[in-house]
């Protein structure tokens, strides 16, 4: 009788920890292609954004090249006052705003990454660890 029982309570808590592990394995498979997803969704917003800012940029840069050109009446000027502009903000980048930069983005890629929904994993390993406590106070009750 006793034996029958501690048999019924092994085999429920086998296949509760199968369950768990499917359970488990399903959500890591859906927090990977979560995480993808926002990560190419990112990619593709900073590439669409990019370019038409890009485009903006240079469109901006030709006009006041272009304009610099007329007042100075040396259209190569203007056109070497920009260029010049754009290689000082280059160097300047250069030396102080490669770890500004590199911090941006790191704070926002892990943001993306790690979010608030890590709470429902530790509910499900709190579960697995109070059906293992139950399991063991069965075991030692059918032992007494």
């Amino acid at each position: 009788m006793a034996f029958d029982r501690l048999t019924d309570s092994l085999h429920t808590v086998s296949d509760k920890f199968k369950d768990f592990g499917t359970s488990t394995a399903e959500y890591y498979k859906l927090k990977l292609f979560k995480s993808s997803m926002k990560g190419a969704i990112s990619l593709v917003n900073l590439l669409v954004f990019g370019s038409f800012s890009l485009f903006v940029m240079l469109f901006i840069s030709i006009a006041v090249a272009l304009y610099l050109g007329i007042v100075m009446e040396s259209s190569y000027a203007g056109f070497l006052i920009v260029g010049g502009f754009y290689a000082v903000v280059m160097v300047f980048l250069v030396l102080f705003g490669k770890k500004m930069i590199e911090r941006t983005l790191l704070t926002k890629f892990s943001a993306l990454l790690y979010d608030d929904d890590d709470y429902a994993k530790k509910t499900v390993e709190q579960q697995a660890e109070a059906q293992k406590e139950e399991f063991h106070e069965t075991i030692e009750d059918e032992t007494v």
